[in-house]
């Protein structure tokens, strides 16, 4: 096959027809986003930056705006925003005449998260270079903010929020009762990013999608490969997640390397945060 027809095929169409994920652009994406960790891990040591408590947390505005920028793009792509007939009917027109969120390469998966991150790093290497560690994060919280206001009023499905964020938040409560310190940094987000995503594939799938009638389906090769374990049903994606987490940590905690035991847990952090708010957000606004 010919190279153009190889991309065009397994990267761009994934892409333009809504199909998600294949085994070859799961394995390139992979591969790339271990190459761009791995240049962003050398890039701020060389500013001596410590991947601890502190920087982690600065990061968490980043992510949630990525997946608050997707959900617009969600809402408006599915129709959920032009069906809107509330108070800030006209805002949102603005919003959808101004073709800023329309689904493409730019604000859909990978492309969003790209751009998101390519954001991340230089506005953080800066505020760090500069010693105003908080200026970037600022940033970033302040424009998730409001993207965030802007989603808001298209929430219709609260209660399946709720239960997302009560079962991921008691499963990082139940381990920290059990384990109360580790020297892994945030080492309890570890486990609650990956059970929030964990747990909004599930209550989406196996849960509304019974209930409600939903059409929604998973697009990621080994999600779907683990339902195809449990006759379907997302449970054992969930359970994969939290053991994965548990197992993550207690490896790092036998490694004395602090700036490596710090990224690796915040590269958990993202890959666990980033699709479980963005796939919790677009339930809560039924897009």
């Amino acid at each position: 096959m010919p190279i153009g027809e190889f991309i065009q095929e397994h990267f761009i169409n994934p892409i333009l027809l809504h199909s998600g994920y294949n085994p070859i652009n799961t394995i390139a994406y992979a591969i790339i986003a271990i190459a761009c960790a791995y240049a962003i891990y050398k890039l701020f040591r060389r500013i001596n930056v410590d991947f601890d408590k502190d920087f982690i947390v600065r990061v968490v505005p980043y992510i949630l705006l990525g997946s608050t920028i997707r959900v617009v793009t969600d809402s408006i792509d599915t129709g959920t925003m032009q069906k809107y007939d509330g108070p800030l009917r006209a805002v949102y027109e603005i919003i959808i005449n101004s073709h800023m969120y329309d689904y493409g390469f730019a604000t859909a998966s990978p492309g969003i998260y790209v751009i998101i991150g390519l954001f991340a790093t230089a506005t953080l290497y800066y505020s760090y270079k500069t010693k105003n560690r908080n200026l970037g994060p600022g940033i970033a919280l302040a424009l998730f903010i409001f993207h965030l206001l802007i989603l808001m009023p298209m929430f219709i499905n609260i209660e399946y929020l709720a239960l997302i964020l009560l079962l991921a938040s008691l499963t990082a409560y139940i381990y920290i009762s059990v384990k109360k310190s580790s020297s892994v940094p945030m080492h309890w987000l570890i486990l609650f990013s990956q059970s929030l995503d964990g747990f909004a594939t599930f209550i989406t799938l196996d849960v509304y999608n019974k209930i409600a009638g939903g059409s929604y389906v998973e697009q990621h090769v080994l999600a779907n490969m683990l339902a195809g374990l449990f006759g379907g049903s997302m449970v054992g994606f969930v359970l994969i997640k939290i053991a994965l987490s548990i197992a993550v940590i207690y490896m790092l905690e036998k490694d004395d390397n602090a700036p490596e035991k710090g990224f690796i847990a915040m590269l958990v952090i993202i890959f666990g945060m980033a699709p479980g708010v963005r796939n919790m957000l677009r339930l809560t606004v039924g897009a």
